[in-house]
């Protein structure tokens, strides 16, 4: 890793703390927050392997930790992790072990991630697991820990970061105000990006000296509309982007 790479994700790892200060980073649903416009944006602006990891992320740590409810649909919720946990050590092993792909698959975004962040992941997981070795109450406690989805949070933090980043053409040290441009490792080529949002219509936004508004593409009757590009008519499943 590059010395000027390295010191942007430092930067940007930080960036990501801040934004998660004030964020319920163990009870709030990071798979659920993807349907948000806020996190629309963010995934229109990511590379199609960034975004493909963030979903993948998210959605394995919603079945891992809060897939199912006790009542139904309502009162606290628990995932695979929490059942598996059950099994008295074997359990706890292929717990830590789930954990540990999640943070291997996190890795993988462009770029890598921080050396902070990755530590922090791993610092999640091995609380969690040491937990999972109390009787009984650490069954509880592991439970509503939930390891993977802080994970979860803290990737897509770091990715809201570099989106940031991206459209402003530089990386800010929220501590020092210090500068730094982005390195190639981390930009994104406009090829590279998602495609169309089939509900609202929007261009993901472009980088650096491109940097436009999200364009909107009004719909036509039958639930088609024209390419900016070319004023052709298309299907709506033309514009269509990969789910898990």
């Amino acid at each position: 890793m590059g010395k000027k790479l390295g010191l942007a994700l430092d930067i940007l790892g930080k960036r990501a703390n801040v934004s998660l200060k004030d964020r319920s980073t163990n009870s709030e649903n990071p798979y659920k927050h993807l349907k948000t416009e806020e996190a629309k944006v963010v995934l229109a602006s990511l590379s199609r392997n960034d975004a493909d990891i963030l979903r993948r992320v998210c959605h394995r740590a919603y079945r891992w930790d809060l897939g199912f409810a006790i009542f139904c649909c309502c009162g606290p919720r628990f995932g695979w992790s929490a059942i598996i946990g059950l099994l008295p050590v074997i359990g706890d092993f292929a717990d830590l072990f789930m954990a540990l792909i999640l943070i291997k698959k996190a890795a993988k975004v462009d770029g890598g991630l921080p050396a902070s962040m990755y530590a922090r992941m791993m610092k999640n997981i091995l609380l969690d697991f040491a937990l999972g070795f109390i009787p009984v109450l650490g069954d509880f406690a592991d439970m509503f820990y939930r390891a993977n989805t802080r994970n979860a949070w803290l990737l897509y933090a770091f990715l809201e970061a570099k989106t940031t980043a991206l459209h402003e053409g530089v990386i800010q040290d929220p501590d020092s105000g210090k500068k730094v441009s982005v390195p190639s490792e981390l930009q994104v080529a406009p090829g590279d990006r998602e495609g169309w949002d089939v509900e609202k219509g929007i261009e993901p936004r472009m980088v650096g000296p491109a940097l436009m508004a999200p364009m909107i593409v009004p719909p036509l009757e039958g639930g088609r509309r024209k390419t900016p590009e070319t004023g052709e008519v298309e299907d709506n499943d033309r514009f269509g982007v990969g789910m898990l």
